[in-house]
């Protein structure tokens, strides 16, 4: 992978990690409402891929940090 391609897969993480971050501060904003049971029964919020998306981003910004002359 050359550099430009290390840099696309780190802001497809971060795009990964922002959208199930911003479907979780969504889904419990409509906790009281009827869309609740809707939202619950279709899509568990996984923040193990949260983490796990800025860990990558995170280990593959310190690659191309070296890499950078």
């Amino acid at each position: 992978m050359n550099t430009g391609e290390k840099i696309d897969y780190m802001i497809q993480c971060l795009k990964v990690a922002k959208e199930e971050y911003e479907y979780e501060t969504e889904r419990y904003k409509h906790e009281c409402s009827e869309d609740y049971d809707w939202l619950n029964k279709h899509h568990i919020t996984n923040k193990a891929l949260i983490r796990e998306n800025l860990r990558n981003v995170a280990r593959m910004g310190f690659q191309v940090a070296n890499e950078v002359k």
